[in-house]
């Protein structure tokens, strides 16, 4: 039966990271709108031990800053087991989100949301898998909810959206709740301020970077530090650029500093940093580290707001230092917070850890990139800026980030490039705008990467990897930099375009390597989990291998991964030919909201053909060398995905389009759900496949056993109708069975029109847009629940009757008569005949009574067999004529008071199903190719 909004769930969760032989979990369907009705629960939400709350001190205030630049939400006052807790708006570039965030000593605290000017109609909170519309209550006056945090979901975090869903249609700004475990006191740093006030504690470890930064500051003023760049000899002088000649000996322009509120600012003019820029005095503290090895270790921001070009720690390694790592700690209510970057070439992201190793980042302060504004001062084109990430690690290892907070990156949240063995825990990254580019986590390149506990608000894909020289668009030779500076035409701007690549030279000077070589060395072993992510615009849940210029990946693992709203597709492989047959792909217990997917939610592939490295693109262009170590031109073929593996894997919504498998040696699909229903039916995830060695497509069944998808499709609408007087007018496609009952008027009682008659007929559609060709054999199945009169003996016998139909011929004389709207009176028209039908085998009626009413019946036995009917013939002319649906209408031949009853898609599974339901009882045809 068509299923009402919110209502499919799992009603035998498994709690996460809990494995067993049938793992099953809340699933509702996204994006559906909850009748207001169904709001309210019918119990109170279940008591909890006392929570322990704490609150966030306000961001940016102490060190002489005494207002926070947050703004508080206007639209929702939360509590947290009784504790107010601040909501904050996100309103620099539209208005999506508003975030309220605490820590607390529990993982289930109930969470009480106040909308003192909005009337709450409808609520969806996310992952929708992990709660069910029965999960939240409203309130009489419809401007409060209540919902607790889920435990099976393994999250520190949720979104809740009122009045709109995961399509982004309505409702913002929507909110996020994030629930932070207690800190550990043990990550925190002996504050006790140095003797001298100086902010260096030789005894402790700890350099005070507030009060370091003012003493530094004092003594060197950034107005006298401040220096614009000398005109040099560009390295593209001498050199045929498109056509155009570069002078030989050409040099870049003079520098200048220019006001800071000009925009469009290009190298060599640099804007006046401001007198409290601390980006010297950051360098400068990490000097001071380095020099006494044996006494510092520590870098402390205390709460305050700190502007500057961003934390970038370069060429450090942490191991010579006392206890073998620096440790950079941000109080919660520090600031962290970029400027207007130097020029609109320039290299600033929020957080660069570059040349370095051994380096651990702590604590809940607010690392701040300043996106927005950047965005909106200067162009940010691929071919006039350098890439500008969140937080950046590139060419380091052994790094670890713990509960840190990133907002409004200028592009990529969290990014990995040539780095080794980085842990990332529980990070949080808000950039819930309409940028270009603002991928959750892009671990681009890197070997060892894990990621555990993960929420991002961003633009583009949700997780990504294999995305190899992000900021090639601005190299000398790329296409794009010409073309801006006219190169090759009769009025090309050569100096502009020597400028520009003096910006590029800058920073790949600063870094010690160019664009072409962020990425240098095959990815492998990337592990993510406990992950929620939401996606504003265009982006995929998983991306992966778009553009790895011949070097390898070889294995990933995505585990408990929540993708929310992504528009272009969910998991996504290929684009560059993967060289190494190697490559392993796992993504388990994990969920994928498909609602705004025109696609299939699966494209993968081992990439387009083989590829021709050259000899000049791997010295010069960062490809991957020559595997003989000789430089020079080599070809590979694309080798196949050697495993890819989707295990309790959640899609959200039905789509008609394929997904794609192709080029992967062993091919596993097991236990995956489509819009809250278990895929026991190839139609239910349509594929379309080539190259594979091996596909396994399983699901366990209610007896734990595991079962082959079966060739064929599930029910996408069912109902019943009756001819009963009280029954005319009724649509029945959320009940829990399907009825028949011949009243002898017509071959299936089909004819009955007035009178005192009972009759009742079923109407059962299914898809058929996955069909590739008519199949030999089609199969229906229904699951018999039971008869309703004792006084019929069980021993009696009958048969099922079936005949197409159409929901454009209709009783009521009308042109529509759709599954979920029709009713005895207007129907599918239709005649039956003895050679229009398709008859079941005759099968005894049995002792399980079904009572009449119009109640569910949830709660009764179910007799459990499978009664088939070969329809082959309906199916084959349906394809023929090229039909997307095929429309039946079920009855039984007839008996006195023979009135039957079968498990609809409603009574087989959902929150509200039949007690002794299970997935497999739903209605499905079977098809043989």
């Amino acid at each position: 039966m068509n299923r009402p909004a919110g209502g499919d769930a799992d009603p035998n969760p498994v709690p996460a990271r809990r494995r067993s032989r049938v793992q099953r979990f809340l699933a509702a369907v996204a994006g559906a709108a909850l009748a207001a009705a169904s709001l309210t629960l019918t119990a109170a939400v279940p008591a909890q031990a006392a929570t322990t709350v704490h609150t966030y001190a306000p961001t940016g205030v102490g060190g002489g800053t005494t207002t926070s630049p947050d703004v508080a939400s206007t639209k929702y006052q939360v509590q947290v087991a009784g504790t107010p807790v601040q909501a904050v708006q996100y309103a620099a570039s539209g208005h999506n989100f508003d975030i309220a965030r605490f820590a607390s000593d529990s993982r289930t605290p109930t969470i009480t949301v106040t909308l003192p000017s909005t009337t709450i109609d409808t609520v969806n909170v996310y992952p929708a898998r992990y709660y069910p519309s029965g999960s939240v209550s409203v309130s009489a006056d419809k401007h409060t909810l209540t919902f607790q945090m889920s435990a099976a979901a393994g999250l520190n975090q949720a979104i809740v959206m009122v009045n709109g869903d995961s399509t982004n249609a309505t409702g913002q700004p929507y909110l996020a709740v994030i629930n932070d475990p207690l800190e550990d006191p043990a990550q925190r740093p002996d504050t006790t301020s140095a003797p001298d006030g100086s902010g260096v504690n030789l005894q402790t470890g700890v350099l005070n970077f507030q009060e370091f930064a003012a003493k530094y500051l004092a003594a060197h003023p950034n107005s006298a530090a401040q220096k614009a760049p000398a005109a040099t000899t560009s390295s593209m002088a001498g050199k045929t650029v498109n056509g155009t000649a570069i002078p030989a000996g050409q040099q870049t322009s003079a520098g200048s500093l220019v006001s800071a509120s000009s925009v469009n600012v290009r190298y060599p003019k640099v804007r006046t940093m401001a007198a409290g820029d601390v980006t010297y005095a950051l360098q400068a503290a990490l000097d001071t580290i380095k020099a006494n090895p044996t006494a510092l270790n520590t870098l402390y921001f205390p709460n305050g707001t700190y502007v500057w070009s961003g934390l970038l720690v370069d060429g450090l390694d942490g191991s010579k230092l006392k206890g073998g790592k620096l440790k950079i700690y941000t109080a919660e209510g520090a600031l962290l917070k970029n400027r207007i970057q130097a020029y609109m070439e320039a290299y600033e992201p929020a957080v660069g850890i570059i040349n370095s190793r051994n380096i651990e980042i702590s604590g809940r302060g607010l690392i701040d990139g300043n996106g927005v504004a950047n965005y909106r001062s200067d162009s940010h084109d691929a071919y006039r800026s350098q890439h500008q990430g969140g937080v950046t690690v590139m060419h380091s290892s052994d790094i670890t980030f713990n509960d840190t907070y990133v907002r409004d990156s200028k592009q990529w949240n969290y990014e990995t490039h040539t780095a080794q063995r980085v842990r990332f825990n529980n990070i949080k990254a808000f950039t819930p705008y309409g940028q270009p580019w603002i991928d959750g986590t892009n671990f681009a390149s890197g070997q060892d990467i894990t990621a555990n506990g993960v929420f991002t608000l961003g633009n583009d894909d949700a997780f990504a990897s294999g995305h190899y020289n992000p900021s090639d668009g601005f190299t000398p030779l790329a296409s794009g930099v010409w073309n801006n500076f006219q190169l090759g035409t009769s009025t090309a701007d050569v100096q502009g375009y020597v400028n520009a690549v003096g910006a590029y030279d800058t920073v790949a000077d600063d870094l010690g390597f160019d664009s072409y070589h962020w990425d240098t060395q095959e990815t492998k072993n990337i592990s993510v989990s406990n992950t929620l992510n939401w996606t504003v615009g265009a982006g995929n849940a998983v991306r992966i291998g778009w553009n790895v210029r011949g070097y390898g990946s070889t294995s990933y693992t995505l585990t408990n991964f929540n993708s929310l709203s992504p528009q272009a597709g969910g998991i996504t492989m290929g684009g560059a030919p993967n060289p190494y047959s190697g490559m392993s792909v796992v993504v388990k217990n994990s969920s994928i909201d498909n609602s705004r997917f025109s696609q299939g939610p699966i494209a993968v592939s081992n990439g387009n053909a083989g590829n021709t490295i050259t000899a000049d693109q791997q010295a010069n262009y960062g490809y991957a060398p020559n595997p003989d170590g000789s430089g020079t031109t080599y070809t590979y073929t694309r080798a196949p995905i050697g495993t890819f593996t989707l295990d309790n894997v959640w899609f959200s919504q039905q789509k008609t389009n394929s997904s794609t498998l192709s080029g992967i040696t062993n091919a596993t699909l097991n236990n995956l759900r489509v819009a809250g229903q278990l895929v026991q039916y190839t139609t239910q995830l349509p594929l379309t496949t080539s190259g594979i060695g091996t596909l396994t497509s399983t699901y366990t069944d209610a007896n734990g056993q595991t079962q082959n998808v079966k060739a064929g499709a599930l029910t996408n609408g069912d109902t019943w109708v009756g001819a009963w007087t009280g029954d005319q007018t009724k649509n029945n496609s959320s009940d829990l069975t399907l009825i028949t009952r011949n009243t002898g008027v017509g071959l299936m009682g089909e004819q009955y029109t007035t009178g005192s008659g009972d009759g009742k007929l079923s109407y059962i559609q299914f898809p058929l847009s996955s069909l590739t060709r008519a199949p030999s054999q089609a199969t229906l199945h229904l699951t018999y629940v039971g008869h309703r009169y004792t006084s019929v003996p069980s021993t009696d016998t009958d048969q099922l009757l079936v005949q197409p139909v159409s929901d454009t011929t209709c009783t009521g004389g009308g042109t529509s008569c759709p599954v979920n709207t029709m009713t005895w009176q207007n129907r599918p028209s239709f005649t039956a005949t003895n050679s229009s039908v398709a008859k079941s085998a005759a099968f005894t009626l049995g002792s399980t009574i079904i009572p009449e009413g119009g109640g569910t019946h949830q709660g009764n036995a179910i007799d459990g067999r499978d009664i088939t009917v070969d329809i082959t013939s309906f199916v084959q002319n349906a394809y023929a004529a090229n039909q997307s649906t095929l429309l039946l209408a079920v009855g039984n031949a007839g008996g006195t008071n023979h009135e039957l009853r079968f498990v609809s898609s409603e009574g087989a599974t959902g929150s509200g199903k039949l007690t002794n339901g299970t997935a497999e009882m739903a209605p499905g045809v079977t098809v043989t190719p």
